[in-house]
């Protein structure tokens, strides 16, 4: 069963925006490096309603097992050392779409 594995950010203060999109397109690169990730959306919150969260990813995939691989493979440690030098608090939720 699919797995969407969301991501909401709270960048640091003083990060550029070209910062945050160039971080989020990195993850978006991880679809032609992770077998079995079959999509990736990202963008910007404009509600103001998640308080100091500005941006959210999700990518979805194409079981548990994949997901499993994803957290110790290489392509997403690299994405975590971009991410972690800029990204204040990141909250995660991964779930099978019902």
């Amino acid at each position: 069963m699919t797995v969407q594995h969301i991501v909401m950010l709270e960048f640091n203060d003083g990060v550029a925006e070209d910062a945050k999109m160039a971080a989020l397109q990195s993850v978006h690169a991880l679809q032609g490096k992770i077998d079995g990730i079959e999509g990736v959306t990202s963008g910007k919150d404009f509600s103001g309603r998640a308080g100091d969260f500005t941006h959210s990813v999700i990518v979805t995939m194409r079981d548990k097992d994949v997901l499993a691989d994803y957290g110790p493979h290489p392509a997403h440690k690299e994405v975590q050392g971009i991410l972690g030098p800029i990204v204040k608090t990141l909250w995660v939720i991964d779930f099978e779409p019902s």
